[in-house]
């Protein structure tokens, strides 16, 4: 381990993450010990310069969590998520618990939370995350792509047994906090048969899951692809034609040039089974978001209904850039909706042209009615 300050910690984005609702994003680490083998934090866009295999503790992540959320003018209480490029809850958090003392600052603040990760470890933090529930909002998605052990110790040599994931969320059920699983990326080939990805949803059902955040498939892209590519090569040789299929290259072990994620018809066609197996167990696919009690109420739950939407389209190779972007720029809005609609403005507002105007307008009665 290294110990490093950083300038910031808490990162505000453009635009909220669809899948998990965040607004921003913090990570109390740099590096992560699990060594997932298909681990997108290994492309050159996140690794910047950094050796992923190498933990690097942010000194005064909880310090400056505070500082920045005391002293702001402009921020408004949102989601943030906790991690994105490495798990919060990786064996160092038992050591060095910085995870634990950002959850305490949220808390404090009462700001809402969602916890991504691979770990059973964050079941330590009950206590902290229903606080968090109880006063506003939380959540926590497990990364459960497989309930076959030993494809899960391939893919993710350092992270506890799918078993022990869904013990932990099933524990986590007993709470307020929203649960569930992020089914993603479903490895191709080793994970993604209609077999697999069916036992991956039934054992969420029983766990008790609240939702399965799903996407086919998995990115490849410039380093990562190569690592990747390179284990799959020497395990599982017999693959790697069908990846040269999927993804557009020729192997070479020393450059990637295939394209970032598979072909366009097996995402639909993998959609499309998913979706039947979730309407199966009558799973949700969606998280069910935050939403404040200020003037973006109405806009986050118009949001919601168009962004589900739109997701789900752009699954099925449906048209959804206009519905997604509307639903983007609706809760980004700076005043409530239902201003803009009584004056006749919709359309004013990027992306809301003559076909999506009518559905805002029935979402908007639906919701204030």
């Amino acid at each position: 381990y290294s110990e490093k300050s950083f300038k910031s910690i808490l990162n505000k984005h453009k635009f909220i993450d669809p899948w998990g609702w965040d607004r921003y994003s913090l990570s109390p680490y740099q590096g992560c010990q699990f060594n997932c083998i298909y681990c997108y934090a290994r492309s050159r866009k996140y690794a910047r310069g950094s050796d992923p295999d190498t933990v690097t503790i942010k000194k005064g992540a909880a310090e400056m969590l505070n500082t920045r959320i005391s002293r702001a003018r402009t921020l408004l209480p949102d989601v943030v998520g906790i991690s994105g490029v490495c798990d919060p809850y990786q064996p160092c958090e038992e050591l060095f618990q910085s995870t634990r003392e950002c959850l305490k600052v949220l808390a404090d603040h009462k700001w809402p939370v969602h916890i991504w990760t691979k770990s059973p470890l964050v079941v330590r933090d009950l206590d902290v995350l229903s606080d968090i529930a109880d006063s506003t909002w939380a959540a926590v998605s497990f990364t459960i792509t497989t309930t076959r052990n030993e494809v899960a110790t391939f893919l993710e040599p350092n992270t506890k047994s799918p078993e022990k994931r869904f013990e932990a969320l099933s524990q986590i059920k007993e709470t307020t906090i929203q649960t569930g699983v992020t089914a993603i990326p479903l490895v191709p080939f080793l994970e993604d048969s209609t077999e697999d990805i069916e036992s991956v949803v039934k054992a969420a059902r029983e766990a008790g899951a609240d939702y399965v955040l799903f996407s086919p498939g998995m990115t490849m892209e410039d380093n990562q692809a190569l690592r990747f590519l390179r284990i799959l090569a020497h395990t599982y040789p017999e693959l790697v034609s069908q990846y040269e299929d999927l993804y557009s290259f020729e192997y070479s072990p020393d450059e990637y040039k295939g394209t970032y994620s598979p072909h366009k018809r097996y995402i639909i066609r993998k959609s499309k089974e998913i979706f039947e197996i979730l309407k199966k167990y009558e799973m949700p696919y969606r998280v069910k978001r935050f939403i404040p009690s200020d003037f973006r109420k109405l806009n986050y739950s118009v949001a919601e209904n168009l962004l589900n939407e739109a997701c789900r389209l752009q699954d099925l190779g449906e048209a959804s850039k206009n519905m997604y972007w509307a639903g983007q720029n609706i809760q980004n809005l700076g005043e409530s909706i239902k201003d803009v609609a009584e004056r006749g403005d919709l359309q004013r507002i990027r992306n809301v042209n003559s076909e999506i105007e009518p559905l805002i307008t029935e979402i908007i009665k639906s919701l204030t009615s």
